[in-house]
């Protein structure tokens, strides 16, 4: 039995499936548009356009379409000012080599076919000008709208089975379009469209930036006044975090005064594990061409763990201890790792803000750095600092933090405290957490940036049950004895210390300046 011919269409729908279409709806669109595409006319009938270089004998009617014409006409073209306008500029005969005779009747008159090509062709073709002719077997990712499986990437995929069968790119992504603030196809008719040189004289170029990668561009995505104001308010929040660790690290160097991790103390060893899984996934989501799930697990990383966690508990400490005190070297260590991590991941993103930070790094903090942000090597994910059982740890404890905050912010509401510095805190705990919660007694106060924290009965003005720790109960009283000038947290009065010029402080502050050689 005489084995069936494979057409263009069964190839081409084979080779769809070796392609990885992003977002994967993209595959069953093209699948579905080339099983049901009933032909493809690759000429026009147009005045003016891409030639379709063929011959016709005036004498006999022979096509003349072989190789060596072609390219002979494809020289005369290269060598022309215009390019292909020589086709409608030049007589047959000075198009054709000199001397050429038809090689089946021998004429010697010819005439121009005077169709051009389709423009799909067109574009479908231009992978072999741009990718072969520079020995590129194949692109990497073709990228356009969504309105392309109709046209360039099908194009591209017919002509590229056609002539070389096999498709000409590997990955195909594919976006949607840009929308006003009420859902509407910008028109110049409406008044809504937004010039991109507006918004970065505006706001500037990284705003502009932000924006693209906020959403899932795979959808069609929204822009107007409200939503740059809202893209600008996080990108401050970004840029102040930057700017609060760069101005934490102004007297620490990396090469010197950074800690091994078995030095660090236990809440910046968390906070680095914790970075390493963050660093993980936004290297996934780039991979995954997911710019928008990057830029958000950034910006909740930023906002969540960092501004309203780590480096909150962290100013106590950084502010505190002497500037080469283990207490302030363990927390400028992770800094610097924040710092590397937040600058690089989001260069892609915010790259002038990115090269920005990095020139000021290597001005003020380590020198030997790369002249650019983008000569460097994104920060990788290091597992030696991955700590998963103490992570599990500080999903008790911050959970706990979050219920002693709901506690605090009643009790700031009732007027009973101003500021948390001016609370004492009673845990009264499940039995679920003890084990976790007791041995950092003495740590609590500052964890949970109060002045004093007592585990027992909950009790005090305000008493709430715990909602993210269940079957605890949170109590705040106003702190008992004396606040200090310089740390703002209460102390006993007779911890306190009287200094030269009749002020007095607690006995950590009395410490650390005595340390610092300033008493």
């Amino acid at each position: 039995m005489e084995e069936k011919k494979e057409t263009l269409r069964s190839l081409a729908l084979k080779e769809i499936d070796r392609v990885k279409w992003i977002p994967q709806s993209g595959y069953n669109r093209i699948r579905s548009m080339v099983e049901n595409r009933p032909d493809w006319c690759i000429s026009r009938q147009r005045v003016w356009g891409v030639p379709i270089t063929v011959f016709y004998c005036k004498n006999c009617g022979e096509i003349i379409a072989d190789r060596e014409i072609f390219e002979h006409v494809a020289k005369l073209f290269e060598s022309y000012e215009y390019g292909a306008d020589l086709w409608f500029e030049k007589s047959a005969k000075e198009l054709l080599p000199e001397g050429y005779r038809c090689p089946k009747c021998g004429g010697s008159e010819f005439e121009k076919e005077e169709d051009i090509l389709d423009v799909w062709f067109d574009s479908g073709s231009s992978h072999a000008a741009v990718l072969k002719s520079r020995g590129i077997k194949k692109a990497d990712m073709y990228l356009e709208g969504s309105d392309q499986h109709r046209g360039w990437f099908q194009s591209s995929l017919l002509e590229g089975v056609a002539s070389y069968s096999e498709v000409p790119y590997e990955k195909v992504l594919t976006h949607g379009f840009i929308l006003d603030e009420k859902g509407r196809k910008m028109s110049k008719s409406l008044g809504n469209v937004v010039a991109p040189q507006e918004v970065i004289n505006k706001y500037g170029a990284d705003i502009l930036r932000l924006w693209t990668v906020s959403e899932d561009y795979t959808e069609d995505i929204k822009i107007g006044e409200k939503v740059l104001k809202a893209i600008a308010e996080d990108y401050r929040k970004i840029r102040n975090t930057i700017r609060f660790l760069l101005g934490n690290l102004y007297d620490f160097n990396p090469d010197k005064d950074a800690l091994k991790k078995e030095e660090l103390l236990e809440f910046d060893r968390w906070m680095l594990s914790y970075l390493q899984g963050v660093v993980k996934e936004v290297h996934n989501f780039y991979r995954e061409y997911q710019f928008y799930r990057a830029f958000n697990l950034i910006k909740a990383f930023v906002n969540r763990e960092l501004s309203a966690v780590y480096l909150d508990v962290l100013k106590d400490r950084l502010y505190v201890y002497p500037p080469a005190s283990r207490e302030r070297r363990s927390a400028q260590t992770v800094l610097w790792e924040l710092l590397m991590a937040l600058t690089t991941l989001l260069a892609p993103i915010l790259s002038f803000t990115a090269e920005e930070t990095w020139q000021v790094i290597r001005n003020s903090i380590k020198k030997d750095l790369p002249e650019s942000v983008f000569l460097t090597l994104m920060y990788q994910p290091k597992e030696e600092y991955r700590d998963k059982e103490l992570e599990k740890v500080y999903e008790v404890l911050l959970k706990l933090r979050e219920d002693v905050n709901r506690a605090l912010e009643q009790a700031r509401r009732q007027k009973l405290i101003r500021h948390p510095y001016e609370a004492k805190v009673y845990l009264e705990l499940p039995e679920g957490v003890k084990d976790t919660v007791l041995p950092r007694g003495d740590y609590l106060p500052f964890f949970l940036t109060v002045s004093q924290v007592e585990i027992g009965t909950a009790k005090g003005e305000v008493v709430l049950e715990g909602e993210e720790v269940k079957g605890l109960k949170v109590g705040v009283s106003t702190a008992q004895g004396e606040k200090c000038p310089r740390c703002w947290i209460y102390f006993p009065s007779e911890e306190f210390h009287m200094l030269p010029d009749g002020q007095r402080v607690c006995g950590r502050c009395y410490k650390a300046l005595k340390e610092m050689g300033i008493i």
